[in-house]
């Protein structure tokens, strides 16, 4: 749910990317050029500024524009020039409450830019402008809420497609959505309601059950920091996720094979968080929560992370536990930030509310408080079936140790799906990355080549069964370390010899 960040990759970097060839020319009108665009009469949207943009070190020249529908849901569409269009369009998602244009297919392209490999691609702010943890743009604004939910995805990818199709004189042939955090949970959305808008999609660390995380992140926040007026020390310290991750490795770490800091998949570790010494009885408590998850009642309403990510760079210390941000807005953290502002302005419309003195004891009375959030924004329907029928193909990929949204979640909506059609294979995967934080991150490799294996899966039917995770940095060529991803419930297992910072090294092996 965190704004996004481009990815800062070697120059040098090398990595085998899958070639597309530029699709058939179908013309449909003459094309335009870039300052044709602003003469022509459109319906349903302005457009506000359009440019010629020059080729740079990262991308080749492209006109770029920029407008607005409904007068509130602001795009940036980047169109290649004619000759270097591939065919394709691909949307980007946008990261927490967004209220800024982002497209986080720029984010997720790696070395070979989305505009190099010949997309055009476009992103929206979702209808409204502010800070991405600030949701007081949804006070009594339910219009605001309906855009941010699903609405201004569609009409924006909808917008594009029109300009796309004008400006190049040709239909599209494909048509694509990456994701994460609240990207993923967008590319969920689209899966789901809007089942036609794009062939492939893929979805990253997918914040798809927003009353529910929100009610993971309030009880987190009331466990850490239960007096709202004293926000100046958590009841987990450094010192007490130090000793929690401490104990964990030392008891998990080595369980694949390599002792490197991370696990490959952190819910086979067996360890008792009630036996870790060194925690207070009040710190145990509120790990229990961490790891847990939230309850409603006698309900569990969202799962709790799994093991890993208590000391990280960008872990716990900024997400959960931590006294990283500015109070405000932000609070002390971004549990706090998310939590508090979802439900003060999405779910109660009420900037007094108190996280501190909500009740979570009364399931029915904690449904009927998030019936109407949950219609608009929740993405949790696990029947793809008219997906499934417009040939749509769906990755979804998460973090083992993200520590904004609990990758537990994640496998258990691919789960669901699963357990409703025996057929959901042949048109959605689900790929974790240990030791990967929220989006990017961690000790662990973070950068596959998704819109390569969607590409791959939508046009040559060739469904991703091992792709290829790096981490960039010091090393050859730029690359610190690579391993093998796995169609869950697959894993990579080492293979008890080889470099374990090379991902011939590992095999991928039922479980």
């Amino acid at each position: 749910m965190t704004p996004t960040r481009r990815l800062a990759v070697s120059s040098a970097a090398v990595l085998t990317l899958t070639a597309f060839a530029p699709a058939p020319t179908v013309d449909l009108v003459p094309a335009l050029a870039c300052d044709q665009l602003t003469a022509m009469s459109w319906s349903g949207f302005v457009l506000d500024e359009v440019s010629e943009v020059e080729a740079n070190a990262n991308d080749p020249a492209h006109c770029r524009v920029r407008g607005t529908i409904d007068e509130e849901i602001h795009f940036e569409l980047l169109l290649p020039l004619a000759e270097d269009w591939n065919g394709r369009f691909l949307m980007g998602g946008g990261g927490g409450f967004v209220g800024s244009v982002q497209n986080q297919a720029l984010q997720f392209a790696g070395p070979v830019s989305v505009l190099t490999r010949g997309f055009a691609t476009v992103g929206t702010d979702t209808g409204h402008q502010g800070p991405g943890i600030d949701a007081s743009w949804a006070l009594d604004r339910p219009d605001r809420e309906v855009n941010f939910g699903h609405r201004a995805v569609h009409v924006t990818a909808e917008t594009a497609k029109t300009i796309v199709r004008l400006f190049y004189g040709r239909d599209i042939e494909y048509s694509y959505f990456i994701g994460c955090s609240r990207g993923g949970g967008q590319a969920m959305m689209s899966s789901q309601r809007y089942p036609d808008d794009f062939d492939g999609i893929v979805s990253g660390a997918p914040a798809y059950d927003w009353p529910g995380l929100g009610a993971f992140f309030l009880q987190t926040q009331q466990a850490l920091y239960p007096d709202p007026n004293d926000l100046a020390t958590p009841v987990i310290t450094d010192e007490a996720a130090a000793i929690l991750e401490a104990a964990i490795l030392e008891a998990c770490d080595g369980n694949d094979g390599v002792e490197d800091g991370f696990m490959t998949n952190p819910m086979a570790c067996d360890i008792d968080i009630a036996a870790i010494e060194g925690l207070t009885d009040e710190q145990r408590a509120a790990a229990e929560i961490i790891y847990g998850g939230a309850r409603a009642g006698d309900r569990h309403v969202y799962p709790g992370f799994p093991f890993g990510g208590e000391t990280d760079q960008g872990g716990w210390k900024l997400w959960v536990t931590g006294r990283e941000m500015q109070l405000g807005p932000g609070g002390p953290n971004l549990h706090y930030a998310f939590g508090t502002q979802m439900y003060k302005y999405i779910i109660f419309d009420d900037p007094e509310f108190d996280y501190s003195t909500y009740d979570f004891s009364d399931y029915f009375s904690w449904e009927e408080d998030t019936r109407r959030a949950r219609a608009i924004l929740n993405a949790t329907d696990t029947d793809l079936t008219a997906f499934k029928t417009a040939g749509g193909k769906l990755i979804l990929w998460t973090g083992w140790s993200d520590p904004a949204i609990p990758a537990s979640g994640t496998i258990a909506y691919h789960e669901g799906v699963a357990a409703g059609d025996e057929e959901a294979d042949d048109y959605t995967r689900l790929f974790m990355l240990p030791g990967v934080l929220h989006c990017a991150g961690g000790p662990g490799p973070d950068f596959v080549d998704w819109i390569a294996a969607i590409q791959s899966w939508v046009e040559e039917d060739a469904a991703p069964e091992r792709l290829v995770a790096t981490k960039f940095g010091e090393g050859e060529n730029g690359v610190e370390m690579q391993r093998p991803v796995c169609p869950w419930p697959a894993y990579a297992a080492y293979n008890g010899t080889g470099d374990p910072k090379r991902e011939d090294s590992f095999q991928c092996v039922a479980p």
